[in-house]
């Protein structure tokens, strides 16, 4: 007898009597397959939410952080280094916690893999966290790679390791991660990840942490394609995006589920591997990007609004993709042009 399941991008076929996947994995990156060659200029993405309307109205602040827990950012790439966050009170290399945050020398965020800054890592990154980042803000540069919000920061906040899982004795680090990012000025924290089953309370607690300081969390719905979003995606406190496809269909491998916000793109997505080649690959994990990107981009436009209050604009300026509220979609699929149209206005 047999059974397949999918995990990280990675198909595993267990046979009765063979070894198991190691039981301790909790989780892991939200992506479907391995990253293949890129065939347009533009990303399709960007180009179905509107990106380039809303780029008439601002590319982003660099005032407004997004932070990336995930596997860890390839910073030797020009377009991702261009938007990279720099801690402003951390003096490089001395050997001190200048901001007294309790991270020695945190000044480009820190690697919670390794135990040390993100800028002296250990072990290899797993490419899933650069391809995010490259969505949500990378510049332009590299044809066929370009992200949603080009002029904002991204925090460097690592948790996965170099397969792109974590095991039940990480729940502690996640959600110190989460807390991190909150501590040191993240507007927004885009959560591409899964658990395979209800995480402890230390990460709810660490997430509504996040909701009661101001701070966006985004979520995916995951990869299971049937109608139950996973966590931490399942949490109120928590934006979870459902993944669609070039016909603004579900897309064949996204979750779904009354939990679910709104819906961006997610399959075929195109982006950066670590290195700097562009590539595409498929996974809520790369829907939720672009709605971490457009509410980069909203919060540029107003930087005066609320997380609750950005998040309204950016649920209400959706494109409904069917009738009441539908589980699968949310809200809708994301319109970066008339949600950052609308914060342009509001701001005025």
């Amino acid at each position: 007898m047999w059974a397949g399941i999918s995990l990280c991008g990675l198909s595993l076929l267990l046979v009765q009597g063979a070894i198991a996947p190691d039981p301790t994995i909790a989780g892991g990156a939200g992506a479907v397959g391995s990253p293949g060659p890129v065939t347009a200029n533009l990303p399709w993405g960007l180009e179905r939410i509107r990106v380039p309307a809303a780029w008439q109205v601002t590319r982003g602040s660099p005032e407004i952080v997004v932070a990336v827990v995930d596997s860890g950012i390839d910073w030797t790439i020009p377009e991702l280094a261009a938007v990279r966050w720099t801690n402003p009170c951390e003096i490089p290399a001395n050997g001190k916690d200048d901001d007294g945050n309790g991270y020695v020398d945190d000044v480009f965020g820190w690697d919670f893999r390794d135990g040390v800054p993100a800028d002296r890592r250990r072990t290899p990154l797993y490419w899933h966290g650069t391809f995010v980042a490259g969505i949500i803000a990378a510049r332009a540069g590299v044809e066929g790679a370009a992200g949603v919000a080009p002029t904002v920061r991204v925090m460097d906040v690592r948790f996965l390791d170099s397969r792109g899982l974590f095991l039940t004795r990480d729940w502690d680090r996640l959600a110190e991660a989460i807390r991190y990012a909150v501590d040191n000025g993240a507007r927004i924290i885009n959560l591409s990840l899964y658990a395979k089953g209800t995480p402890p309370a230390v990460v709810e607690r660490a997430l509504s942490y996040a909701a009661a300081q101001g701070v966006v969390v985004v979520g995916i719905a995951g990869n299971e394609a049937n109608p139950e979003v996973l966590y931490p995606g399942k949490y109120p406190t928590v934006l979870a995006v459902s993944a669609t496809d070039a016909t603004d269909g579900l897309a064949p491998f996204s979750s779904w589920g009354p939990e679910v916000a709104v819906a961006a793109p997610g399959h075929e997505v195109a982006s950066l591997l670590p290195g700097g080649r562009a590539a595409q690959n498929s996974g809520t994990s790369f829907a939720a990007p672009h709605v971490a990107g457009t509410l980069a981009l909203i919060l540029s436009a107003d930087p005066s609004l609320t997380a609750s209050e950005a998040v309204d604009l950016l649920l209400e300026s959706s494109t409904p993709l069917a009738a009441g509220g539908d589980p699968r979609f949310g809200a809708g699929l994301v319109d970066a042009g008339t949600a950052v149209a609308a914060a342009s206005a509001a701001g005025r």
